[in-house]
């Protein structure tokens, strides 16, 4: 019998697989983070010769953090830099207080709706996550028909 941990974790492989294919190239392996409740994989692929290396972090909080990202980059400087840092986040987190450099991807398994994770299923009869509505545009009212010039 799995855990929770369990399957939020197969969701997340396969967010990760959607964003980086393994036929681009990229292999995923999780990297050993101080922190337990993020994940961060180390993400590597070659391409023409050298060797591309980012870094993404999981997290499934509604205010996520950084810290486990930011302890797993700090190993890779120099010739071994990062190219690239990715955070992981179920949709509507507040991504506000994450930093400029690292790009935030949001789960389409996952979601939060009044303060709750969710998940997002497509099954007949679950929950939905509400979508906002988007406001309707005002137009300027134009004349009903043109006047031809002569």
């Amino acid at each position: 019998m799995g855990s929770a941990q369990d399957i939020m974790q197969t969701f997340a492989d396969r967010e990760i697989r959607m964003h980086f294919s393994h036929f681009d190239g990229w292999e995923c392996q999780k990297a050993p983070s101080p922190a337990t409740r993020d994940t961060v994989f180390l993400l590597t692929r070659n391409v023409r010769g050298k060797k591309e290396t980012v870094a993404l972090g999981v997290s499934y909080d509604e205010e996520p953090s950084v810290t486990a990202l930011a302890a797993v980059s700090a190993k890779y400087t120099g010739r071994n830099a990062l190219k690239a840092q990715y955070l992981l986040v179920p949709k509507d987190a507040n991504a506000a207080s994450i930093p400029g450099h690292i790009r935030v991807l949001s789960m389409s398994a996952f979601g939060f709706s009044n303060g709750e994770l969710i998940w997002l299923t497509k099954k007949k009869g679950a929950k939905h996550y509400t979508q906002p509505e988007a406001p309707a545009k005002a137009v300027a009212a134009g004349p009903a028909c043109e006047p031809h010039a002569a």
